[in-house]
C-alpha cells in the first residue's frame, strides 16, 4: 500500500512537471511579444536596420519572438531609454553609447574628438572597447546585441566659421558630455536636445551651430537654419542595441541563438550602410543649398588641440581602463599605416 502511494505521488509529480514544461514551450511556440524603443525616425538608416533585424528574428523563430520597433521616441523619451530597458519597462532599446558617459567614462570613448580618422579606425576602437563595454552593461542588467556607427560628426553653423572663436555665443546643440565640453571650450551656449526635437529647434533659430552627422542633418532638414557644413570629421559615434538581460535570459536557448545570429548580421550590415549613406547625405545637404566645405587650417588645428585636451581629461577619469582601450588601439593603428 505504501509503495503504491509512493508510485502515485511520483507519477503525479511527473505529470505536473510535463504540464509545466509543455505549457512554457507552448507559450514560446505561439509567440513572445517584445518592444524595441528608438529615438530616431523610421526613415533613418539605424531604424531601418533595426526593423530588418526584428523581421529576421520573427522569420527565423517562426513567429515565436516578435519585436515591435517604436521609432522617433514614440514609446520612450530618448533621455529615458537607458533607465527603461534597465528596469525592464521595455525589453530592448537603441541607445547612443556616448550618452552613457556618466555611467562610466568608457561609454564616451568613441566621442573623443579626432581620435579616429575614418571607419577603419572606428572599427579598431570599437573592437578594443567592446569587452569592457559588455562587462559594464552586464553589471547594469543589460546585454549588448550590436553596434552601428553614425557617419563622421561634422560642424554645422548658420554663419561662416574660420576659427573656433566664431562659434562664441552661438546656441550650440549638445547631446552628450563631449558636445557639452566643446560648447564650454569655444564659449558657446549649450542647448541640450534629443534628435527628435532638433529639427523644430533649428527652424525656429533655437540652435545655431552643432556637431553631428550628415544623417542627422538630413533627418532634421538642417538647411532650415544652417547654411554651412564643415567636414571636420570630429568622431564616429555608435548606437548600441541593448536588451534587458533578464528578458533575454528567459528566452529558450534556440531563440537566443536566433537573436545572436540576427545581431551579427545587423552589425555587419549597419557598418556598411553607414559608409554608404555618408556621401548620399552630403549630396542632399548640398542640393538644399548647404555649403559643404573643408575647414580652414586654423579651424582644423584648433580642433586638433581641443581633441588632445579632451583625451587627457578623459584619461584622468577613465584611468587604467581607458589606457587598456587606447594603447592597443594606437598600436594597431600604427601597424596599419
Amino acid at each position: 500500500m505504501i509503495a503504491s502511494k509512493k508510485v502515485s505521488q511520483s507519477w503525479r509529480k511527473l505529470v505536473l512537471a510535463s504540464i509545466t514544461f509543455w505549457g512554457i514551450t507552448a507559450g514560446y511556440a505561439q509567440n513572445t511579444q517584445w518592444n524595441l524603443a528608438s529615438a530616431y525616425p523610421a526613415t533613418n538608416f539605424h531604424t531601418k536596420n533595426l526593423q530588418q533585424f526584428a523581421d529576421e528574428v520573427a522569420a527565423a523563430s517562426g513567429g515565436r519572438l516578435n519585436i515591435t520597433v517604436h521609432p522617433n521616441g514614440s514609446l520612450i523619451k530618448p533621455a529615458d531609454l537607458f533607465g527603461a530597458v534597465k528596469e525592464g519597462k521595455v525589453q530592448a532599446a537603441e541607445i547612443i553609447m556616448s550618452s552613457l558617459n556618466k555611467e562610466s567614462p568608457v561609454f564616451g570613448v568613441d566621442s573623443l574628438p579626432f581620435l579616429v580618422t575614418g571607419y577603419d579606425d572606428a572599427e579598431r576602437l570599437a573592437n578594443n572597447a567592446r569587452p569592457i563595454v559588455e562587462k559594464l552593461l552586464g553589471e547594469r542588467g543589460l546585454v549588448l546585441m550590436f553596434t552601428v556607427p553614425w557617419p563622421p560628426q561634422n560642424l554645422y553653423a548658420n554663419r561662416s566659421v574660420a576659427r573656433t572663436a566664431d562659434l562664441k555665443g552661438s546656441r550650440f546643440r549638445t547631446y552628450n558630455p563631449a558636445t557639452q565640453r566643446i560648447s564650454e571650450i569655444v564659449g558657446a551656449q549649450g542647448v541640450s536636445l534629443p534628435a527628435n526635437e532638433l529639427g523644430k529647434a533649428i527652424s525656429e533659430g533655437k540652435v545655431e551651430s552643432m556637431i553631428t552627422s550628415s544623417t542627422t542633418g538630413v533627418d532634421t532638414q538642417a538647411w532650415s537654419g544652417m547654411r554651412f557644413f564643415y567636414k571636420v570629421n570630429a568622431w564616429i559615434p555608435k548606437n548600441m542595441l541593448v536588451f534587458n538581460k533578464a528578458a533575454f535570459d528567459r528566452l529558450p536557448a534556440d531563440m537566443r541563438q536566433i537573436v545572436l545570429k540576427a545581431s551579427e548580421a545587423a552589425e555587419k550590415r549597419g557598418w556598411q550602410e553607414s559608409r554608404n549613406v555618408e556621401k548620399f547625405n552630403d549630396d542632399t545637404l548640398a542640393k538644399n543649398k548647404v555649403q559643404v566645405a573643408v575647414p580652414s587650417p586654423f579651424l582644423q588645428d584648433e580642433f586638433r588641440r581641443m581633441g588632445e585636451l579632451m583625451a587627457r581629461e578623459w584619461l584622468r577619469t577613465a584611468g587604467q581602463t581607458g589606457l587598456d582601450i587606447l594603447l592597443p588601439y594606437e598600436l594597431q593603428r600604427f601597424k596599419a599605416k
